[in-house]
């Protein structure tokens, strides 16, 4: 599913892919949370480019946030966020749910919530989107 909102907004369940750009971007499924809301107690140092990530566990299941605080107004920015699992001691981390959002200012996102048992990250990338070597990686420590 795609959301164009002075910006995109793209969800999905499943592997790994590449970050989209204004102009291509594709959908893996048909997810319908790709801007969940996000609660207003998530607590996020102000540090302008560099992203933030939280989770939030429900009986229904864990939902994965990001946010980045652009510098400017009219700075283009992206944010990722990918809830990882580790299916048994010592295995691969394995994304099972990832969104992104590219847009003007600052950014918040979220994830499809999803049922996962074993250790859980939740791991956010963004900064400027027409700037990569400015953009950074941060993941929450496994719950």
């Amino acid at each position: 599913m795609t959301v164009v909102s002075a910006g995109l907004t793209l969800a999905m369940a499943g592997p790994s892919w590449a970050a989209p750009t204004p102009s291509t971007v594709t959908t893996a499924s048909t997810s319908t949370s790709a801007a969940a809301s996000i609660p207003p107690g998530a607590a996020c140092p102000a540090q302008v480019n560099r992203p933030c990530a939280w989770q939030e566990r429900s009986e229904r299941g864990v939902l994965g946030s990001a946010q980045v605080t652009a510098e400017h107004p009219g700075q283009l920015t992206l944010v990722r966020v990918d809830v990882k699992i580790q299916r048994a001691w010592g295995s691969p981390w394995e994304t099972v749910a990832s969104s992104t959002r590219l847009q003007y200012g600052s950014v918040r996102v979220s994830t499809p919530q999803v049922s996962a048992l074993g250790p859980i990250v939740v791991c956010a990338t963004g900064g400027p989107a027409l700037q990569p070597a400015l953009q950074s990686t941060t993941c929450t420590t496994p719950h």
